[in-house]
């Protein structure tokens, strides 16, 4: 009814935390950018909350509040990653219908996401070095949509005789796999590029990788008409 004020809606708790986390508050979303960028750059085990937060410009109470512990906030920052990703993924893809085309745009797509924020893929890097041992069911299902953009697109892809035979849990680790390495070694690759002959050909850039990925190992499994 116009005119009507209504009481603001009471944010359920549980132990004094919120037992939902509001992905559009700032507060949260700074919370989160301080802790993917200190995750990344100290992994899980080196990361101190009271750093997180003098970061983020709150203290740990706002943190735990809004989020959790650490160990809950590492979920969450993996987990958004992921999630955004294969938002992103299913979305531009989604009325894709050529099969070659389409896995063009994964590799693109993966290539603008790293460039966008190298964060999240050193992160990622620290976890898989270290066993994978924080990663939950709901993250391994927000990268199982991730790694299903791509299967789609092998099965079909083989079903229309344009691609040959593959693997695509092979092709995914490939075309992942390779821009993830070539994002987390960038500083590796800076060092490595002042030791050569000037007339040598520069270290590749993440998108002369994707250019690589695109031109050689796709264009390799394209049937000839």
């Amino acid at each position: 009814m116009t005119g009507v004020t209504r009481p603001p809606k009471k944010t359920a708790l549980d132990h004094g935390r919120r037992t939902t986390i509001d992905f559009e508050s700032e507060t949260v979303c700074r919370i989160l950018d301080a802790a993917e960028s200190i995750f990344a750059e100290n992994c899980y085990a080196g990361t101190r909350m009271d750093e997180i937060a003098a970061v983020a410009g709150v203290n740990k109470a706002t943190i735990y509040y809004h989020i959790g512990g650490k160990e809950k906030l590492y979920d969450v920052v993996l987990t958004r990653h992921f999630t955004h990703f294969a938002n992103r993924l299913e979305r531009e893809l989604a009325d894709c219908a050529d099969p070659v085309e389409g896995l063009r745009g994964v590799v693109r797509i993966h290539a603008e996401e790293f460039i966008r924020n190298n964060n999240a893929p050193r992160t990622i890097a620290h976890e898989l070095a270290g066993g994978s041992r924080r990663i939950t069911p709901e993250l391994v299902a927000a990268y199982a949509r991730i790694h299903g953009v791509t299967a789609r697109f092998v099965a079909e892809g083989m079903a229309s005789g344009r691609l040959r035979p593959v693997n695509p849990a092979v092709l995914q680790v490939v075309l992942a796999g390779s821009l993830l390495v070539n994002t987390i070694n960038a500083p590796f690759r800076s060092q490595l590029a002042a030791t050569l002959d000037p007339g040598q050909p520069p270290m590749p850039t993440l998108p002369d990788m994707a250019a690589f990925l695109e031109d050689v190992v796709i264009a390799a499994l394209t049937t000839m008409p």
